[in-house]
């Protein structure tokens, strides 16, 4: 068990609750840790028994619980059905929102990932793919018709990974971005909830099979967090990418001229975008990486 604010759960365990405190057992030892000191809780192996009481509770305190599957890879997280008491009012004004102030912030998000990810390939000395992507920054439209977003990662991830890279292959740097990307998904979609919004209306990701669709259009400018272990990471174990990805919980961003936690920027990040959604489009945050 480790992390701040993020307890990660990898052996044979039972979880269960007492006085606002969960109580970690295994064979070896007992550990209670307060609830108010956990943000995110990660169970990586399916060999761990859960009481309900604690469920009921890990909710009550908006903590965010990641499940893994046998191979230990995140497959569901637990979320509440209401965040907060008004959610039906704020779910009212996100049905409403027209296309034209989607798109508009939309833009804005998916712009600020393409330049997270032209700062990043200029982080790495790749000046001439750096400058290649920045074109394509310059003459983004609304809503990317010409799918500037796609050429751009398309130039990205060969310059990080090889020209014979794609994301579609079946290897430990695909393993670990998906890993990465999906810590940072649930972190988002908890936000989304806690704004009152249903994840799966989207602004432009309209997947009927994914529930995460708004989550997964705020959560763009975020990805070359993970890109940068992975790359940093690219000759390791799948074993040690995951270890070291759980190192976004921990580390501090720069956000608003502020070092921060990530869950903390996820938070404001997320609940300023929806302002923004329901404030005609103005005041869209931005991050940089």
């Amino acid at each position: 068990m480790s992390g701040w604010r993020t307890v990660v759960v990898n052996t044979h365990s039972k979880l269960s609750y007492k006085n606002n405190h969960l109580i970690f057992k295994d064979a070896y030892q007992t550990e209670l840790i307060h609830l108010s000191e956990i943000d995110i809780l990660l169970l990586e192996t399916t060999d761990i028994v859960l009481s309900t009481m604690l469920v009921k509770r890990l909710v009550d305190e908006n903590i965010l619980v990641i499940f893994c599957d046998d191979k230990r890879l995140p497959t569901a997280m637990m979320m509440p059905y209401y965040a907060r008491h008004d959610s039906s009012l704020q779910l009212s004004h996100q049905i409403s929102w027209g296309d034209e102030v989607k798109s508009e912030v939309w833009t804005a998000i998916i712009a600020q990932k393409i330049m997270n990810q032209s700062l990043y390939l200029g982080e790495c000395s790749y000046f001439e793919k750096s400058q290649a992507i920045m074109n394509l920054y310059h003459g983004l439209e609304p809503f990317d018709p010409s799918n500037r977003e796609g050429h751009s990662a398309r130039i990205y991830f060969n310059t990080l990974f090889g020209n014979d890279f794609s994301r579609e292959q079946d290897n430990a740097i695909n393993a670990g971005l998906d890993y990465g990307y999906t810590l940072l998904l649930s972190m988002f979609a908890r936000e989304v909830v806690v704004c009152g919004c249903m994840t799966q209306l989207g602004l432009k990701h309209a997947n009927q099979f994914n529930q995460f669709n708004f989550a997964s259009d705020i959560m763009e400018p975020f990805r070359p967090i993970i890109d940068r272990i992975i790359y940093e990471n690219r000759n390791s174990s799948f074993i040690k990418m995951k270890r070291q990805l759980l190192t976004i919980f921990s580390e501090t961003y720069t956000y608003n001229n502020k070092e921060m936690y990530l869950t903390n920027i996820v938070s404001d990040y997320t609940k300023k975008v929806v302002k923004a959604l329901n404030n005609s489009g103005k005041g869209v945050p931005e991050f940089r990486i």
